[in-house]
């Protein structure tokens, strides 16, 4: 039970993350785009992304959840 406990705070960690960091670059770029003041669109490239360093992010972020949960868990 500990560990299925932990996995979920990894996960959880990882959504988290993922949708903070989401909101954080579409902010950046909708504050970009206004000072321009051009005609045109946002340009994100979504497949940019998946990168192995940002799956060593993620991995990190899950790694980081788990421990944290894992260990209040066993005491």
């Amino acid at each position: 039970m500990i560990y299925l406990k932990s996995i979920m705070a990894g996960l959880v960690a990882v959504f988290s993350v993922a949708v903070l960091l989401f909101v954080c670059i579409m902010s950046y770029l909708l504050v970009l785009a206004s000072k321009q003041h051009g005609e045109g669109s946002i340009g994100s490239d979504p497949i940019s992304v998946v990168r192995p360093s940002s799956l060593l992010i993620v991995m990190a972020v899950f790694v980081a959840g788990f421990l944290w949960q894992f260990r209040r868990a066993y005491r």
